[in-house]
This record gives structure tokens, C-alpha cells and sequence, in this order.
């Protein structure tokens, strides 16, 4: 995942027209760390919750997701308002990555909800 945001990011940086990149709300690698930021905190509360109550796991996950989701919104609420030619890149961009990062969560909560 790691050489996928670098090189992600390289193409926004030198691939995109400059003032196309330099009109989006948010720098590409802000999106991305955002995520990763919000990934670990699930992850490390899914490994907590996975230690005392395994069997509320799957719960927890819809729960936590569903955070994710709404602080996604928000997070991208300024891009929804704003109507230019670039907030339509900025907006495929972010939902790439979001679905890149959820489907990593997934894969690594299918993996703990199996081991109990």
C-alpha cells in the first residue's frame, strides 16, 4: 500500500496539470494520511475489543465504520460545496483512496473476526 500512495501522489504532483492540483481543497497525501490515520485508530480499537469482548467484534466494526463514514463526510464537505472543474478529480481521488483504505480494514477485520 505504501508504494501505491507514493507513487499516487508522484502522479498528482508531476502528472496533473499544476493549477488543476494546486485548486484542490485538500493535497493528496493530506487525504491519504487522514485515512491512515483514521485506519489505525479502528484497528487499534478492533484489537482491544478483539482482547476482552470477541464476540462483540462485528459490531464494533459497523459501529466504527459508520464513524468513519460520517467523519469521511465532513471531512470532504468543502469539496461537495465547491463547484469548480477540479473538485471533480479531487472527489474520484478521495473516494479512491477511501475505498482503498476500506478495503484494507475489511480484509484486516475479516482476519481478526476468523481467529476467535
Amino acid at each position: 500500500m505504501p508504494a501505491v500512495a507514493l507513487l499516487h501522489i508522484l502522479i498528482f504532483q508531476f502528472g496533473i496539470p499544476s493549477q488543476t492540483y494546486q485548486a484542490f481543497h485538500y493535497p493528496v497525501y493530506t487525504v491519504y494520511l487522514f485515512f491512515f490515520i483514521l485506519s489505525l485508530v479502528l484497528l487499534f480499537i478492533l484489537i482491544k475489543i478483539n482482547e476482552t469482548k470477541p464476540e462483540q467484534l462485528g459490531f464494533v466494526f459497523l459501529v466504527l465504520i459508520s464513524i468513519k463514514f460520517a467523519l469521511s463526510y465532513i471531512f470532504l464537505l468543502p469539496v461537495l460545496q465547491d463547484n469548480t472543474e477540479s473538485t471533480y478529480m479531487e472527489k474520484i481521488n478521495f473516494f479512491m483512496i477511501f475505498i482503498a483504505f476500506l478495503a484494507v480494514e475489511v480484509v484486516l477485520a475479516s482476519r481478526l473476526l476468523n481467529k476467535k
